[in-house]
């Protein structure tokens, strides 16, 4: 969930919305193929992963249209919206829990609506995860479940970039660096986690987008 999350408000504060998408599609997909590998035994754990998927490809193509054709002003306005609803949350709802019956009502929108995210600002990650979260899973299949949708969804939109002609040479030239630095980082990443606090790194992580989406709202603000 961390590098699209960061990665992408950071570098459309600079570059444009779609532009950072566009940039970390392809390092995005393979932590998420590398992250499934590792929570193989987590498979099969989500009963509403079908819903979430099917509604969210449709979601992801249209959201991935209005990428390509609405003004970046407006795109940073709701990034920054997914960045602060992300943080109230996780300050003052971070153990709520989902009925079953709110499920079977809920999942299809929630998966239009994380897709259409997905595509339009390349971060699902705030929805997705709090939704999954609510299903209250144990932690191997709340992580495969998660980065399955985050997989299928990012396959969705590079399909659908691909057949706009948004990967351009230079673009595909930019991402292919920025798969530097993922290879050195994601790796440490998964071996840091079992160590570090989390209550402390998740602060630290949040601290920074919070920056990010004050900086990204006075950018829409400003056009």
């Amino acid at each position: 969930m961390g590098l699209p999350l960061i990665a992408i408000p950071v570098m459309a504060a600079f570059l444009g919305v779609e532009h950072a998408v566009v940039v970390i599609a392809g390092p995005a997909l393979l932590t998420n193929t590398w992250l499934l590998w590792e929570h193989r035994g987590g498979a099969g754990s989500l009963r509403y992963l079908t819903v979430l998927l099917g509604t969210g490809i449709i979601g992801a193509v249209a959201g991935t249209f209005l990428l390509v054709s609405v003004e970046d002003r407006w795109l940073s306005l709701a990034l920054a919206a997914v960045i602060f609803g992300y943080a109230m949350i996780f300050l003052f709802r971070p153990g709520f829990s989902i009925p079953d019956r709110v499920v079977r009502v809920t999942v299809g929108p929630v998966g239009l609506a994380a897709g259409a995210l997905q595509g339009a600002t390349g971060v699902s990650g705030p929805l997705l995860a709090t939704y999954v979260h609510g299903l209250r899973m144990e932690r191997s299949g709340y992580v495969f479940s998660i980065t399955l949708l985050f997989e299928v969804l990012g396959i969705t939109q590079i399909a659908t970039l691909v057949s706009l002609g948004s990967f351009t040479s230079s673009r595909l030239g930019e991402s292919a660096l920025a798969l530097l630095p993922v290879l050195i980082a994601f790796p440490l990443g998964v071996r840091v986690s079992r160590r570090l606090s989390r209550k402390a790194f998740e602060y630290v992580v949040l601290a920074l987008l919070m920056a990010v989406g004050v900086k990204l709202t006075l950018g829409g603000i400003n056009g």
